[in-house]
């Protein structure tokens, strides 16, 4: 009789913690830092939606330039300097990398996400109706030509394997680098199309001519390019006012030198001093007692990495008119990048000097490797990696794909 007394007491009071319980619950404020994913597709999200692939785009592009000129011949790791600790960096240098290799890993996730945020926006931009055109236009440019742009690196940077350079999207089926390519320029053709600032249709013309100039096709590079910046215009930059500079400054410069500079550019300095205003450098003593150089191009984690330039396009345009494509002056367009660094005016200028011009002119800008396999003078012998495999997590993650 007791027990059934202290059951009847002791009911109400569970009720009522249960009571209790529910409307706290249900009374609790809203999650603010995370963000329902229906309630981006706005207008007002879409700069929020853009700044956040220039971001990515930020953090991915030296990142990926400083290890393309790692594996290419531009730039060395040497266990030699005393700072230098990264296998991983000597792994690409040498082209011997292992598919685990996690600098590779990091830097294919980044390009991967660059490419998605860029693809996602263009998506999102056809779920609004936008009050302002110019914001409907700047966001679906930004889309476009960053999901170019991350095509382009896939197809210039990674490969299936040693000598296969591609990539994949989205667990899908590997994408040969020429497809790839095709992806990149149709891409950034929408961007093209969709843009009305003078300057930005520039921009995205000179990186379309850059596509195309990986892929060989000199006339159609010949015809963007020459759309293309012109002296005068500002550079296309990653630009890093809030993010870091990690890589030419973090691990190729004055943070820290584990990667150095091919001996080449000291070279170029002693034969003409004046080149010293473009090729930047620093010095280190090797534990060999030899000296070693390396990038002052980027002096701080804070310094903007140049995409594109008007002497970039200049050099596309000269070189493009040297292999029977387009109408430029080649010599004339040389010469008038040489100007911009205070350099005396060549006399002469065939296809190997251009490649000259572009080794000085686009130092430690990442456009190295690529040049080197359109033009058949990779520095490596036997069957090293040519370009950075597509890694292990990938490949296992990945049906499509063999495993390594």
């Amino acid at each position: 009789m007791k027990k059934n007394k202290l059951l009847i007491v002791l009911l109400p009071l569970v009720f009522f913690f249960v009571s209790a319980c529910d409307d706290y619950i249900s009374n609790v404020d809203p999650v603010i830092d995370l963000a329902q994913d229906d309630l981006l597709n706005t207008e007002a999200q879409m700069e929020f939606l853009s700044k956040g692939v220039q971001q990515r785009f930020a953090t991915t592009a030296d990142q990926l330039a400083c290890l393309m000129d790692l594996q290419s011949d531009a730039m060395i790791y040497t266990g030699k300097i005393a700072t230098a600790s990264f296998p991983t960096f000597e792994e690409i240098d040498k082209g011997a990398i292992l598919p685990d290799n996690a600098t590779v890993q990091g830097v294919f996730q980044a390009v991967g996400q660059l490419r998605k945020y860029a693809d996602d926006l263009v998506v999102r931009v056809g779920k609004v109706s936008f009050t302002s055109d110019s914001k409907r236009i700047s966001s679906l440019y930004t889309g476009y030509l960053y999901g170019g742009i991350a095509r382009f690196y896939m197809a210039i940077a990674f490969g299936l394997n040693q000598n296969e350079p591609g990539g994949v999207i989205d667990a899908g089926p590997f994408i040969p680098q020429s497809a790839l390519l095709d992806q990149a320029v149709a891409k950034m053709k929408e961007a093209l199309a969709i843009q009305t600032d003078a300057y930005l249709k520039k921009v995205a013309n000179s990186m379309i001519a850059k596509a195309y100039l990986a892929k060989k096709d000199y006339a159609n590079a010949a015809t963007y390019a020459a759309a293309g910046l012109v002296s005068g215009d500002k550079a296309f930059e990653a630009l890093h006012n809030d993010v870091f500079n990690i890589y030419f400054w973090g691990f190729a410069g004055a943070g820290r030198v584990q990667i150095a500079v091919n001996e080449r550019f000291n070279n170029y300095i002693k034969a003409d001093p004046k080149e010293a205003g473009r090729l930047k450098l620093g010095t280190v003593k090797g534990t060999d007692n030899n000296t070693y150089y390396w990038q002052l191009k980027y002096p701080d984690k804070f310094s903007n990495f140049p995409i594109m330039t008007w002497q970039e396009n200049n050099l596309m345009i000269a070189e493009c008119a040297l292999r029977g494509s387009g109408s430029g002056n080649a010599l004339a367009l040389v010469n008038a990048v040489r100007t911009s660094r205070s350099l005396d005016a060549l006399t002469t200028i065939d296809v190997n000097g251009i490649m000259v011009e572009r080794d000085k002119e686009l130092f430690v800008q990442g456009t190295r490797l690529m040049d080197q396999h359109r033009t058949g003078t990779w520095h490596l012998t036997g069957n090293e990696w040519r370009y950075m495999p597509i890694p292990r997590n990938e490949r296992n993650a990945n049906p499509n794909l063999p495993p390594l």
